[in-house]
């Protein structure tokens, strides 16, 4: 490798690090001026009895949950391996989560394999079924076999925040902003079983998950 190609890396290894640590300055700033809601429905009681669990929720919330989330124990998030995934896999650790790199377009059986170890160790798992590159809203197939693999529930989730504004994305990236409403909702766990096509399985994930979200946002106008 020459002397050039080698100073370019280290370069970006700093601009990264120096994003990563903007980023979660703004979030514990932001979250700390922040009234957060939650709303469980009465099947997804089981996370009040620490039970292990996959997370699922749309890929323009996750900003949204580093800060509420950095207290829910040991979590492996699911990262792809883009350089926008550089700057959330760096600010994982200062919200005490771990990040497996990886995605349905590149990496995704070793990020799978990763998770699937994850999860043997103990680790809860969060990842965004739509992403990293959509469609929107619609659940792909991945977190169904991550299901099948790991025996763990899916929990379909999903946030909303009274005050923020949305990035020109393909996913209409959501960003938070302090001073307001957070509402976050859990809607009843998802359960591999094989008596089931993968395809509804997705399919009802999806309708949760939209479930979900449509609460949160009520929610946040309603104020409570």
């Amino acid at each position: 490798m020459s002397k050039k190609v080698k100073n370019k890396n280290k370069n970006n290894s700093w601009h990264y690090g120096l994003v990563a640590y903007l980023i979660a300055a703004y979030v514990y700033f932001v979250g700390f001026f922040t009234k957060f809601i939650y709303h469980k429905n009465k099947e997804s009681q089981i996370l009040d009895d620490n039970q292990q669990v996959i997370y699922a929720f749309w890929h323009n919330q996750q900003s949204f949950l580093l800060f509420p989330y950095r207290k829910k124990g040991k979590i492996s998030v699911l990262v792809s391996m883009s350089s926008d995934g550089e700057y959330i896999a760096r600010s994982l650790p200062k919200f005490r989560m771990k990040a497996t790199r990886g995605s349905t377009s590149k990496g995704g059986y070793t990020a799978l394999r990763g998770l699937i170890e994850d999860a043997k160790k103990g680790y809860n798992i969060a990842l965004t079924p739509d992403g990293p590159r959509g469609p929107i809203y619609k659940a792909s197939q991945g977190i169904i076999y991550l299901a099948s693999k790991t025996k763990l529930p899916i929990v379909p989730g999903a946030v909303d925040c009274s005050h923020k504004f949305h990035v020109n994305s393909w996913d209409k990236f959501q960003v938070p902003l302090p001073f307001g409403r957070c509402a976050i909702v859990y809607e009843e766990p998802l359960y591999f079983t094989p008596d089931k096509d993968i395809k509804e399985l997705c399919d009802i994930l999806t309708d949760r998950i939209n479930a979900a979200t449509k609460k949160a946002s009520e929610m946040c106008k309603k104020g409570k």
